[in-house]
């Protein structure tokens, strides 16, 4: 959102266009709860295709998987009594002399985090004033004023509809190749964010995981925290985490393997459908979340070390063993199980951009340890003329393996999709 300091006689607000006549229930509930609903305008129709107003200025989260435009209205700031984002940036660039501000179109809300969105980074055309006080990101380049980061938490419930916002900061895109999936390209714009610890080849402890800032999320029902110094988020993830909820409902007496379970991503959803746990993380933050999530819902669970002994009768005590580890040593910690002892159900293979490495792992977990047919659950970044060809290649690489499903989730780039393909290995 490109603002120029001009005399505004409207202002520009978001109309969601809806395809499909079954969402504009859902829609406008969402609307209505946070108070987003311009409800001085009707919802048109047009040749099967319905427009809804808004009063926002940005897209949330919640609404980020609806195609939207924009429209604008004379501005009624009296009669409401409501600020929009746009008033307040546009009142803050005049009393400091700003001519344009660049402000990113779409926001997430992770309680008590307001994150913005990496499409366009804060930056300004400053005329006169340069006395004011800013944030700085992690190369020391001007990124948000102290002043607007304030007078935006102020009116917070107007704009963002909540009043538990104390935490700004701008999201940028993971480094792909981190196999621990850290984000280094956060950058903090307001408020306390805890001590920034080395993220190589440190082992954080119980001191850091308390002075560290955490967030949270609710998706489908479920509680999930990280700290977002040192633990990505993938909000996209919902649609499958919803996926293995209403597909997979009763997973009593079943074991389910993650091996690369993150904060709990997928593995709080097998864990709501009544399945014992064997989960593999690297990044002891990321165990840490998950580890708080679990507590947050009542859920029993041991956390092993590299160095802690395994016994699978641990599992019978609780709901999850949680292994603090490479997945690489998945078989060393299975060595004294009986063969064909365990009823996996599932096994979830999560990391992008591909999860291969494990694949060999997998394929003697199943023929070794499971006593059923366990549904693999084979997570890729792949672009949409190579959807046949990669299903093609993970039937060759898994034993007796069958692709019996292929779930588009959501796309990286132009005709590049996250894919998830279900497996079923036969022991």
């Amino acid at each position: 959102m490109r603002l120029r300091m001009e005399k505004v006689k409207v202002k520009t607000m978001i109309k969601l266009i809806i395809r499909d006549r079954t969402h504009i229930k859902h829609v406008k509930n969402i609307l209505e709860e946070h108070k987003w609903l311009n409800k001085s305008k009707k919802i048109d129709s047009h040749q099967g295709i319905f427009t809804i107003y808004t009063t926002l200025t940005l897209l949330p989260t919640i609404l980020s998987g609806y195609e939207y435009g924009e429209y604008e209205e004379t501005p009624n700031q009296e009669g409401t009594g409501k600020k929009t984002l746009q008033f307040i940036v546009e009142e803050y660039c005049v009393r400091n002399g700003i001519d344009v501000l660049e402000f990113p179109k779409r926001w997430s809300l992770y309680p008590p985090m307001l994150l913005f969105n990496s499409s366009l980074t804060f930056s300004s055309n400053t005329n006169t004033n340069t006395n004011t006080n800013t944030n700085t990101n992690l190369n020391g380049d001007i990124s948000l004023p102290s002043e607007l980061c304030e007078e935006l938490l102020k009116n917070q419930l107007d704009l963002f509809g909540t009043c538990n916002i104390t935490h700004i900061a701008i999201n940028k895109p993971i480094i792909e190749s981190d196999i621990m999936r850290r984000p280094h390209n956060i950058v903090p714009l307001y408020g306390d964010f805890g001590p920034r610890l080395p993220l190589e080849d440190y082992r954080p402890t119980a001191k850091d995981f308390q002075n560290a800032f955490w967030c949270h999320v609710v998706q489908n029902g479920i509680w999930q925290t990280w700290a977002p110094l040192y633990t990505m988020f993938s909000r996209g993830n919902i649609k499958e985490k919803k996926r293995i909820l209403d597909n997979y409902k009763t997973l009593q007496g079943t074991v389910v393997m993650d091996l690369y379970c993150g904060i709990g991503y997928f593995s709080l959803s097998y864990l709501r459908n009544g399945a014992k746990l064997l989960c593999w993380e690297l990044n002891p933050w990321s165990v840490e979340g998950f580890c708080r999530a679990m507590e947050h819902a009542g859920y029993k669970y041991r956390l092993f070390q590299e160095t802690d002994t395994f016994d699978i009768i641990a599992l019978n005590d609780v709901d999850a063993c949680v292994f603090l580890e490479s997945n690489e040593k998945v078989l060393n910690r299975l060595q004294n199980v009986q063969r064909h002892s365990l009823r996996i159900s599932h096994i979830n293979l999560g990391l992008l951009p591909t999860s291969q490495p494990s694949w060999p792992i997998v394929n003697e977990v199943v023929h070794i340890y499971s006593n059923t047919d366990p549904l693999v659950h084979v997570h890729e970044n792949v672009h949409v003329e190579d959807f046949e060809k990669l299903g093609k290649k993970i039937e060759a690489n898994f034993t007796r393996g069958e692709v019996i499903h292929q779930e588009k989730v959501k796309t990286f780039a132009p005709d590049v999709w996250h894919v998830v393909y279900d497996v079923r290995v036969r022991k």
